[in-house]
């Protein structure tokens, strides 16, 4: 009996002797908190839209600029005639508007400046000069219409699109200004 009772209470010290290290072990694998999960802080590269914007392909931003409104219930599929002009601005210019006050989207791109800016630039440059042109957008209105093209942290880009789109923060060219502007543009044009 004495022999009974020791075995069995070997048995049970083997058995907490067993579980204790199978849990030690266990532990030992689970990750420390310094370890921490990777995780994508949403920016211009990694944004479902702007991220198909591409500077070698122009064309890609007023995909991105209709894909933008569209999340703001603003359609934009009845206008086709949008046109991207690479040429040489000089001066600094990057891009400029001539489709302002008229029926069509004309945007002029001088790449090589174009290609030197950064993401977030080239965005809020294409964006801004394309709500000339859609909007009739004048620089009155501040935020995404402000007169320079500015590197803009990514969140705040966000809210200048938001309020872009749902027509809080953009001032349309007055009849007068647009007669300004066709004529202005006719003469550069020429």
């Amino acid at each position: 009996m004495l022999e009974n009772l020791l075995k069995g209470f070997i048995i049970i010290v083997f058995l907490n002797f067993t579980l204790i290290s199978c849990s030690k072990s266990e532990e030992e694998e689970k990750p420390l908190g310094y370890l921490q999960e990777e995780s994508n802080i949403p920016d211009y590269d990694n944004d479902p839209i702007y991220s198909k914007a591409n500077p070698k392909n122009l064309p890609t931003y007023w995909d991105i600029f209709v894909e933008s409104a569209a999340l703001y219930g603003v359609d934009l599929s009845d206008i086709t005639d949008v046109e991207f002009i690479s040429e040489d601005l000089s001066g600094g210019t990057a891009g400029r508007a001539i489709g302002s006050c008229h029926d069509y989207v004309k945007i002029q791109v001088d790449e090589t400046i174009f290609r030197n800016l950064t993401t977030g630039e080239q965005i809020f440059l294409m964006y801004h000069e394309l709500g000339h042109d859609v909007f009739n957008a004048s620089h009155d209105g501040g935020g995404l219409m402000a007169p320079n093209v500015r590197s803009i942290e990514y969140t705040l880009f966000q809210k200048e699109v938001e309020d872009f789109f749902t027509g809080v923060d953009y001032v349309q060219w007055t009849d007068e200004e647009c007669e300004f502007i066709r004529e202005l543009l006719k003469t550069e044009t020429q």
